[in-house]
C-alpha cells in the first residue's frame, strides 16, 4: 500500500465534524419537543377525560338516587340529609363515597333546597332557620324535629308553581371534588302540562278527584295524602319497639320476645285528627292546618309486648300539643304535627273556598269512637265555602311501570260502615246571634259545607248515589261563659247548608329532572356558565 492510500484511508476513518454534531442535536431536541408536547397534551387530555368520567358517574348516581325516592323523599334528603333515627346519609351513594364527622352526623357534602329569582339562587329557609315559625318557612318540607318527621309543602303558586330547585357542594368522586345543581319543572314548560296554545293533555292534566279550575289567589287547597305522615308513623313504631324490647328485658318474661310492628295493622287503628284554623288579620285571610296521630289503642293480642299501651304518656296526650306545659314527654303513641299554613290571601282579598281532600280510613266503623276526625275551626267568622272530598286511590292497572292508573273504589259495604267526626266552631254570637240555636231553621253559618260525605262513591257510575250515614256532623259555638252550645246531625247540616259536590282537580305526578355538574365552588358563585361541566336529562314520576 502506497502512502497516499494511507493517508486517504485515514481521512475516511476520521470522526464527526463540530458542525455535523450540532445539527444532529438541533434535529433531536425539535423531535424531543414535539414528542414532549405531544406527551403534556396526551396528559391533559387524559386529565380532563378523567373529570369529564368522574363528572358522569356523579351525576348518574345522583340521578338513580333521585329516581329510587319519592319526591317528597327527595326533598326530605336534600334539607336534611343526615337521618336523626339512624345516623345514615339519605343519600346512599354519599353515605359511601363522603367522609364524616366523627360523630358520625355531618357529612362533608352540604346540601340544600334553592328558591330561584331571576337566575339568582338562594338558600330556602327551614323551621330552624326562621325562629321555629312555620308560616316563614319556604322550604318544600316542614320539619320540627330536624327530619325525623316531617311534611311536604308544594310548590303551587306563581312562576314557582312545580318548579324546585337543590344543590350539592363539596361532592366527591375519586380525586375530583364537584357542585351539582338539580332541577324539576312538573309545569307547563315541562311539556307535561297542557300549555296556552297546546290542545292536548299532559300526564300533570290527568284527573283526580279535586277542583282544579278556581283562582288560587281566593281559594285554598288542603290535599292529604293517603298515608297523613308515614315518616311519623315509621318513627312511632320503632319508639315503641325500644320500649317493647327494654321491658321485656326487665321483666325476664319466658314469652316470645316482642317483634317490631306491622305498619299497615297500626296505621289502619290509629285515630286521625285534621284541625283546620281560619284567620283574618290586618286583612290577610290565613288558612293553617295540623294534624294528630294517636295509635294509642292499638295491640297485637298475641303478644303482650306489642301494643301501644306501654306508651310513657298512657295515651293522655290526645288533644295537647308539643307546646303544651302538661305534654307528656317520651310519648311515642301520639305524634301532633305543626300548624302549617296552607293558604294566605293578597291583603283585602277575601276567602271564597277551602277544598280538603283526604282518603277514608275504612276501619273507622265507630259512630261513638270514629278513627277519622276532621274540626274546622272558623271563630273569626269568616264567609267561605267549605268542600270536603273523600278521594279514591289510584293504583296501576298492571306491575308494568307504563301501566295506566285507575281507581281503586272501595266496596259498597266499606262506603255503608264508614263512620267519621266532622266538627265546624264559629262564633254566632260576636255576630249578633246570641241565640241562634233557639230556631235552627232560620240561622245559617258562615261556612257552607259541600261534601261527597254521607254519599255511596262505590260505583262512579251511577247517576244517582246513595244516601249514607257516615258523619257525625256538629256545628258548636263555645261562650267565654263556657257554655257549649251546638246543632247536630240534620240541624247541622241544615244550618250548614249541606249540599253534595262532585268535582275533580290534576296534581303533578311527574317532573322533568336535570343535574347539572359544576366544577368545585361553583355554588358560591351561582352557578356560572363557565363552570359548568356537563348535564344529566331524565324524568322524575311521582
Amino acid at each position: 500500500m502506497t502512502a497516499m492510500d494511507k493517508k486517504t484511508l485515514r481521512q475516511d476513518n476520521a470522526g464527526m465534524s463540530l458542525l455535523e454534531l450540532v445539527v444532529a442535536v438541533s434535529i433531536f431536541m425539535i423531535l424531543a419537543l414535539v414528542l414532549f408536547r405531544g406527551f403534556i397534551s396526551s396528559s391533559r387530555l387524559n386529565k380532563k377525560s378523567g373529570i369529564y368520567l368522574s363528572a358522569t358517574t356523579m351525576a348518574q348516581n345522583i340521578m338513580e338516587e333521585i329516581k329510587s325516592k319519592t319526591f317528597a323523599q327527595v326533598a326530605l334528603a336534600f334539607n336534611y340529609p343526615i337521618n336523626p333515627i339512624t345516623n345514615e346519609n339519605r343519600f346512599g351513594f354519599l353515605q359511601d363515597l363522603q367522609d364524616t364527622t366523627t360523630d358520625g352526623r355531618e357529612s362533608s357534602v352540604t346540601t340544600k333546597e334553592l328558591l330561584k329569582s331571576d337566575n339568582t339562587y338562594k338558600k330556602a329557609r327551614l323551621y330552624e332557620d326562621v325562629g321555629k315559625d312555620a308560616d316563614k318557612v319556604t322550604a318544600s318540607i316542614l320539619s320540627t324535629d330536624s327530619g325525623k318527621t316531617y311534611t311536604f309543602l308544594p310548590k303551587t303558586k306563581r312562576t314557582s308553581a312545580s318548579k324546585y330547585y337543590f344543590s350539592m357542594e363539596n361532592v366527591r368522586n375519586q380525586k375530583n371534588t364537584f357542585d351539582a345543581l338539580v332541577e324539576f319543572d312538573g309545569s307547563k314548560s315541562s311539556g307535561y302540562k297542557k300549555g296556552s296554545s297546546s290542545k292536548v293533555s299532559g300526564k300533570n292534566d290527568y284527573l283526580m278527584p279535586n277542583i282544579s279550575k278556581l283562582d288560587t289567589e281566593k281559594n285554598a287547597f288542603l290535599i292529604m295524602d293517603k298515608d297523613w305522615d308515614k315518616n311519623a308513623m315509621d318513627t312511632m313504631i320503632k319508639e315503641q319497639h325500644v320500649e317493647a324490647e327494654r321491658q321485656y328485658l326487665i321483666d325476664k318474661d319466658s314469652s316470645e320476645e316482642p317483634k317490631e310492628l306491622n305498619y299497615e295493622e297500626v296505621y289502619a287503628n290509629t285515630k286521625r285528627i285534621l284541625e283546620i284554623k281560619v284567620t283574618k288579620e290586618a286583612g290577610v285571610v290565613t288558612a293553617k292546618a295540623r294534624y294528630t296521630l294517636w295509635a294509642y289503642n292499638y295491640k297485637n293480642p298475641e303478644n303482650k309486648y306489642e301494643t301501644m299501651s306501654i306508651c310513657p304518656c298512657g295515651g293522655k296526650n290526645l288533644g295537647k300539643s308539643q307546646s303544651d306545659s302538661d305534654w307528656i314527654q317520651n310519648c311515642f303513641c301520639t305524634y301532633v304535627s305543626a300548624y302549617t299554613a296552607f293558604y294566605s290571601s293578597e291583603a283585602g282579598n277575601d276567602l271564597e273556598g277551602i277544598y280538603v281532600f283526604y282518603y277514608p280510613n275504612y276501619n273507622s266503623t265507630s259512630s261513638v269512637n270514629p278513627l277519622d276526625e276532621i274540626v274546622v275551626d272558623n271563630t273569626d267568622n269568616l264567609k267561605f265555602d267549605l268542600y270536603v272530598t273523600k278521594q279514591i286511590p289510584m293504583v296501576k292497572s298492571s306491575e308494568d311501570a307504563t301501566a295506566d292508573l285507575v281507581k281503586n273504589l272501595p266496596t259498597t259495604t266499606q262506603e255503608a260502615n264508614y263512620r267519621m267526626s266532622f266538627t265546624v266552631e264559629e262564633n254566632p254570637t260576636a255576630r249578633g246571634n246570641a241565640n241562634w240555636n233557639t230556631n235552627l231553621g232560620l240561622y245559617r253559618a258562615q261556612i257552607r259545607l259541600r261534601s261527597n260525605l254521607d254519599y255511596d262513591i262505590s260505583n262512579l257510575t251511577q247517576s244517582s248515589r246513595p244516601k249514607l250515614n257516615q258523619m257525625k256532623l256538629t256545628y258548636r259555638e263555645t261562650t267565654d261563659s263556657g257554655l257549649v252550645k251546638k246543632a247536630t246531625g240534620n240541624s247541622a247540616k241544615t244550618v250548614l247548608d249541606f249540599n253534595s259536590l262532585d268535582d275533580k282537580e290534576a296534581y303533578d305526578r311527574i317532573y322533568t329532572a336535570k343535574v347539572t355538574i359544576y366544577k368545585e365552588g361553583a355554588a358560591k358563585k351561582n352557578f356560572p356558565d363557565e363552570d359548568k361541566i356537563l348535564t344529566l336529562d331524565g324524568s322524575k314520576e311521582n
